[in-house]
């Protein structure tokens, strides 16, 4: 499917009952179209393992597509390669989606830490405090395990040792990966700045296609901690993981697209 206006007219009359399913999880579905393109489909699921709550705040999963667009096309603006194939949200039949490159998904979830906050504060009580700075930032990569298959441990953390040594990635691979955290990390820690948004941390993804590595999955407000520099609230996730509303999440989840993309609607193209 080279050709996306057949791509786009496929997906109009395609029932994705049909389709197989590459990856079917709580938070995301993705229909394989072809050898070389997928579909991705967000679901409104967010869960907090440390805060022990789970559930289900529909639009958040609109939410989450508008600013994983926008982050991935700036991403694509800076030399980053990501698995997205345009710049457009697809609206298809009311169903939107974001139409990715098939790539090989590496089993790590990589993240980079301005500031202690989370687990790094729980794990490493003599080390750190809530809200200190990291001078360098702090690297840190964690396994994708279902916490069902770990004896109650969710995500383990992993390092280079391990990444290489378990042949999940090959010495070049991980440092090309590593060096792509610290730079889509610092990119948004800058525009996140200029916006007067303070980057606490940031998990992301990768994917490897033709032997290159790729940011895949979301960057979105599931995976980040980001407050207001004045007041300190919470712009991310962390409005679920403080328990409050549903209703006051969506509208933080909402609040963080009009800092970040103002037009953020316009990211939408109905085929």
């Amino acid at each position: 499917m080279k050709n996306l206006s057949k791509t786009y007219q496929y997906l109009k009359n395609v029932d994705f009952s049909k389709l197989e399913i590459i990856a079917d999880g709580k938070s995301k579905t993705i229909y394989a179209l072809d050898e070389n393109l997928a579909i991705m489909f967000y679901k409104p699921h967010l869960r907090s393992v440390t805060n022990q709550r789970e559930g289900i705040i529909e639009g958040t999963d609109i939410y989450r597509m508008y600013a994983t667009m926008f982050f991935l096309n700036l991403m694509e603006e800076n030399g980053i390669p990501t698995e997205r194939v345009e710049n457009k949200i697809l609206d298809i039949n009311g169903r939107m989606g974001i139409l990715i490159k098939r790539c090989k998904p590496v089993p790590i979830e990589w993240i980079r830490r301005y500031y202690a906050a989370g687990s790094i504060v729980k794990l490493f009580p003599i080390f750190v405090k809530e809200g200190d700075q990291f001078d360098p930032p702090l690297n840190k990569y964690d396994a994708k395990i279902d916490v069902s298959l770990t004896g109650g441990i969710d995500d383990p953390t992993m390092n280079e040792s391990y990444i290489t040594g378990l042949h999940l990635l090959s010495k070049e691979q991980f440092d090309e990966a590593d060096k792509m955290l610290s730079r889509i990390g610092d990119i948004l820690n800058e525009v996140y700045t200029k916006a007067g948004i303070k980057l606490v941390d940031v998990k992301m993804e990768f994917g490897i296609l033709d032997g290159k590595m790729i940011l895949i999955d979301e960057l979105s407000q599931d995976c980040m901690r980001a407050n207001d520099m004045v007041t300190g609230e919470t712009l991310t996730k962390d409005a679920y993981r403080q328990w409050k509303s549903p209703e006051e999440v969506l509208a933080t989840y909402e609040k963080f697209l009009n800092r970040m993309c103002p037009d953020y609607r316009n990211l939408v193209v109905t085929i």
